[in-house]
């Protein structure tokens, strides 16, 4: 586990989408993307890769700027959780995805598999 520097959080995420081979997961309740058109190309990228792209927001409050993603999004009754993560990387925040991320945390994981020699 390692914990970000708040000026790594958002180039962070970008990365672990960037990176991903088979799925990413996002989960913001509260989404304000408007203007993180790097984020943005990277979500969309993925999903256009053919990287299935989970997004889930909280009902009735996550959906700000997030009507230029071309990928699915699950709204969540009462939804509080903040985390992204891949089939290898994890991302865990007290940060939603809004125009202020430096003011959060995020604790970033690479994920241990079991291999067999």
């Amino acid at each position: 586990m390692t914990i970000l520097k708040p000026s790594e959080n958002i180039a962070s995420i970008i990365s672990l989408i960037e990176n991903a081979k088979k799925y990413v997961v996002i989960v913001s309740p509260f989404n304000e993307l408007k203007g993180w058109d790097k984020l943005i190309n990277a979500i969309n990228r993925a999903s256009r890769e053919n990287i299935d792209v989970s997004y889930y927001v909280r009902e009735g409050e996550g959906s700000k700027g997030i009507e230029e993603l071309n990928v699915t999004i699950y709204e969540v009754p009462l939804l509080h959780a903040k985390m992204f993560f891949t089939e290898d990387k994890a991302l865990i925040s007290s940060g939603n995805l809004t125009n202020r991320p430096d003011l959060n945390w995020f604790m970033y994981w690479t994920l241990r598999r079991n291999i067999k020699n």
